[in-house]
């Protein structure tokens, strides 16, 4: 009998700008859903329990149900909170400690500055945490993304794609991003390569010199076809390089020790989970994950299909699944105005319902007519 882990990331900001929006669920179909937990005596507790029964699955009553929320946004406290300690449930959070906000006092909606969005404080994390309804655990330090690869794929123009640059370029204002115009702290122009995960690459340093090209390039008109071409033969001459294995050693240690090292010392309690950000992980980060201490951490979804046998092993791994609360329409997200859509995603997800599977169905073909 399997133990049932749900990944869901922020609540109850699907009315804002936000430009990833599909990460939020909507506040009434969160509620509905939470009230069904309730009705239905399900026991949504916290991951050490989770690990427990890993090695005890004679215990599982088929009535367990674990939530986590990844990031550690601020509607986590202003919207999930509530509801969660309304229905008695129980529920995980995975910290990035760059991404802590740096006022105190625990907020209202009324005084925050991005009203829903934006990231929890210590003085918030510290209270969930105390609370009984929520623990915190470690989403590694940075949540970055780097070049992966010496592919040049475009030039920056202030794309919404490529909100991470300014987190790497002011990382101390990273935890406003939502909310605030990051834009200009990436000069237009400046050249962007495939990218990926900072726990499961090597990360590339392209030579400055391609910078200063593509931002003069850029101002004197020239169209992005024409940009990039020059770029990529000016590269051939400056090709850059990657991290070496030290290098890359360090910064995973970084992510990984650093963050679990924080979150202890500002919660006075083991952090022992991790949740590998975006499913970014390899063969070296998963080693040093362990080493570094923790019990478990999360699997990416391109591994959700992957058999793991956590019984009996001190390092263990974590299958979620998402709740969603939109219709992706290749690629376009729609909001159903149908409450009951998370109910219906958990019964179909993961309690194998037929019913509900083919509900699911009938509501995505509606909306592609």
């Amino acid at each position: 009998m399997r133990s049932e882990v749900a990944m869901l990331h922020s609540v109850g900001s699907n009315h804002t700008k936000w430009c990833d929006l599909w990460l939020t669920v909507d506040a009434e179909q969160f509620e509905r859903m939470c009230a069904y937990l309730e009705r239905h005596q399900y026991h949504t507790d916290f991951l050490d329990h989770w690990y427990y029964l890993e090695d005890h699955p004679e215990e599982k009553t088929g009535k367990e149900f674990y939530l986590t929320f990844d990031d550690g946004y601020l509607d986590n406290l202003l919207v999930a909170y509530p509801i969660l300690a309304k229905h008695h449930l129980k529920a995980t959070i995975f910290v990035n400690p760059e991404f802590v906000d740096t006022s105190s006092g625990i907020r209202t909606l009324k005084e925050s500055a991005g009203g829903t969005l934006g990231f929890l404080n210590w003085d918030e994390i510290k209270f969930l945490q105390q609370s009984g309804v929520f623990d915190i655990q470690s989403h590694s330090m940075s949540h970055n993304f780097y070049f992966a690869s010496d592919k040049l794929v475009d030039i920056y123009e202030g794309q919404d794609t490529y909100h991470w640059m300014p987190w790497i370029a002011q990382p101390d204002k990273k935890m406003y991003w939502q909310y605030a115009d990051q834009t200009s702290f990436v000069p237009f122009g400046t050249p962007v390569f495939e990218k990926g995960r900072a726990l499961g690459l090597r990360r590339y340093f392209p030579d400055s010199k391609l910078d200063e090209l593509g931002q003069q390039l850029l101002q004197q008109g020239l169209p992005k076809e024409d940009i990039i071409k020059q770029l990529r033969e000016v590269q051939k001459e400056y090709p850059g390089r990657f991290e070496t294995d030290e290098e890359m050693s360090e910064r995973y240690r970084y992510e990984l020790e650093e963050s679990k090292r924080i979150l202890e010392v500002q919660l006075n309690k083991p952090v022992d989970f991790l949740c590998w950000p975006g499913g970014g992980y390899n063969e070296l980060s998963l080693r040093m994950a362990e080493e570094a201490g923790y019990k478990a951490s999360t699997i990416a979804s391109r591994d959700r299909k992957a058999w793991f046998d956590n019984k009996g092993m001190s390092y263990k791994r974590i299958k979620r699944n998402g709740l969603s609360s939109v219709i992706n329409l290749k690629g376009k997200y729609i909001w159903p105005i149908n409450k009951n859509l998370l109910t219906w995603r958990f019964l179909a997800t993961f309690r194998g319902s037929f019913l509900h599977t083919n509900l699911l169905r009938a509501m995505q073909v509606y909306y592609s007519l």
